[in-house]
């Protein structure tokens, strides 16, 4: 395994140790290494939706309509 060295600000490191210790994890190392691992596992599901997207066929663009009414709702939800 290797090692990778990291300098980050002191309220950083507190930061990133203290999410460490609330995760359950055992050094901030491990958080760390598992983070990673989550972020590449994200990446490749990413990657595979976006591939699945390409294989789907053609789109179909979308009208004014449908893109105001998902605006609606986004506003709705989330304000303006």
């Amino acid at each position: 395994m290797s090692t990778v060295s990291v300098s980050v600000p002191e309220p950083i490191m507190s930061a990133i140790a203290e999410r460490a210790k609330n995760s359950g994890y055992a050094n901030v190392n491990e958080f760390i290494s598992q983070y990673i691992l989550r972020i590449a596992e994200r990446q490749a599901e990413v990657e595979e939706l976006a591939i699945e997207g390409l294989q789907s066929g053609p789109s179909i663009p979308w009208n004014v309509k449908e893109i105001d009414a998902l605006r609606a709702k986004l506003k709705s939800i989330h304000g303006s």
